[in-house]
């Protein structure tokens, strides 16, 4: 078992998901296993009707009905996203592994070394 980090990206100020966003979410399926839990971390920055983490469960469950799903709605940052799931994902004794874009890892790998996070994958 391993949970898949799934950081957010803005939505459109209609709710709507961005390509980046659904990229994220296609790359989190491709690497999900049956026993595996989703963690899905994003606030409602665009100020729209619902939250980037319920925009990208509601994503997961049409494509992967049956799969668990864990939501962190409160960060509104990049840093958030980080922070508040490291908070999450301290209950959690499994590999992580952390689905970003390729143009944003480089400030993802920064923020996590900055919270001293030691990720195992």
């Amino acid at each position: 078992m391993k949970i898949i980090l799934i950081l957010g990206n803005r939505l459109s100020k209609s709710g709507k998901m961005t390509e980046i966003l659904r990229g994220r979410l296609d790359k989190g399926i491709k690497n999900y296993n049956k026993n595996d839990i989703f963690l899905v971390s994003g606030g409602n920055i665009a100020k729209a009707k619902h939250t980037e983490a319920y925009m990208m469960k509601k994503y997961l469950l049409k494509k992967l009905p049956n799969a668990r799903i864990i939501t962190e709605s409160k960060s509104i940052s990049t840093k958030e996203n980080i922070k508040f799931s490291k908070n999450i994902l301290k209950n959690y004794k499994c590999e992580v592994l952390l689905v970003t874009s390729k143009n944003h890892l480089k400030k993802v790998n920064k923020l996590i070394k900055d919270l001293d996070w030691k990720l195992t994958s």
